[in-house]
């Protein structure tokens, strides 16, 4: 790989992955058998007409990427950067156990349009020693060109150590990392990577913080910005205009008034991971659902919510103004 290709992955990334991008779910028929490529191509619309998002997450763990087929997959990445038709660019889970699939979706993403691939930690075995971390990330940059984020995500089991991801960040294709971890970390990462990746945190919650204290250049990715928005109420969108056009005052009152949405994302989309490593992609269809958006079931091993649940979540919803 030349060295322009390093050059070239790293300023795109540096160029492209700015602002808000959202990560999404993959709606399903109503018997769960099929990826229901309507609702997929109106719910991008929304995220992008409506919701004004920089960039789009697709196939990722929000997306159920694991009940995801190989072709399943392809077929989202494809739908997705069709809908988005340039508009914004699209980033797509490409991390797989096997190398050999992660190289398929990375040379399918190049060939559809994906501006951006993602791999989550390699997950099989559990917990490799970092040795085994730099070999397989190594491995995935000498077979493919397509410019990568890490996707440093305890769903896989196990955190990337700041040293590990500063080595690997050397790699040539490695341009970002998405980096849900605590405040520690995440500036620990920034100060030994954020001269050659962009690094990026998940949490809406601090988002504003990081941008404008720390210069991060983009949330990378959330569902709040679905959750908290709808077309015509654009919270996220505004707070983060003000701030960038020096109005921090204005910028911190607007972001305030989320209080109550971001105590219920905590309570439905955290707690059920925190405390039952029960990761929450029924809440989120459910809570979409509720707001007029609807996604399909979930697919096993996922459950869907009771309707006790359904009802609870309606109940905070209202509460916080969101429905």
């Amino acid at each position: 790989m030349s060295v322009q290709a390093t050059v070239s992955a790293k300023d795109l990334a540096r160029e492209k992955v700015r602002g808000l991008w959202i990560a999404i779910p993959t709606p399903f028929s109503a018997d769960g058998r099929h990826v229901d490529d309507h609702v997929l191509a109106a719910s991008v619309e929304h995220y992008v007409d409506g919701l004004q998002v920089d960039g789009i997450f697709c196939g990722g763990v929000m997306g159920e990427f694991w009940a995801l087929s190989l072709d399943e997959r392809k077929h989202v990445h494809e739908l997705v950067v069709q809908q988005t038709a340039g508009r914004v660019p699209v980033m797509a889970q490409v991390g797989h156990h096997a190398l050999s699939e992660t190289v398929d979706l990375c040379e399918h993403a190049l060939e559809h349009g994906v501006e951006f691939g993602i791999a989550m930690n390699p997950y099989y075995p559990p917990a490799p020693p970092p040795e085994s971390v730099r070999a397989w990330y190594a491995a995935l940059a000498a077979a493919s060109p397509l410019p990568m984020f890490l996707f440093n995500t305890t769903y896989s089991g196990y955190t990337l150590a700041p040293d590990l991801i500063a080595e690997l960040a050397e790699l040539e294709t490695v341009c970002g990392i998405k980096n849900p971890q605590p405040r520690e970390h995440l500036l620990r990462v920034q100060e030994l990577a954020g001269e050659r990746i962009v690094v990026t945190d998940a949490s809406e919650r601090h988002w504003l913080e990081l941008h404008v204290e720390h210069r991060f250049q983009a949330l990378m990715s959330t569902p709040a910005l679905a959750l908290y928005q709808r077309p015509g109420s654009l919270p996220i969108v505004e707070y983060t205009r003000l701030a960038d056009a020096g109005d921090l005052d204005g910028a911190r009152a607007l972001s305030d008034r989320l209080g109550a949405a971001r105590d219920a994302f905590d309570r439905w989309m955290r707690a059920p991971w925190l405390e039952r490593h029960a990761i929450p992609i029924a809440q989120l269809k459910a809570w979409l659902g509720l707001l007029g958006l609807p996604q399909g079931p979930v697919r096993p091993p996922l459950v869907p919510l009771s309707r006790e649940q359904q009802l609870a979540l309606a109940r905070d919803l209202e509460a916080a103004g969101l429905v």
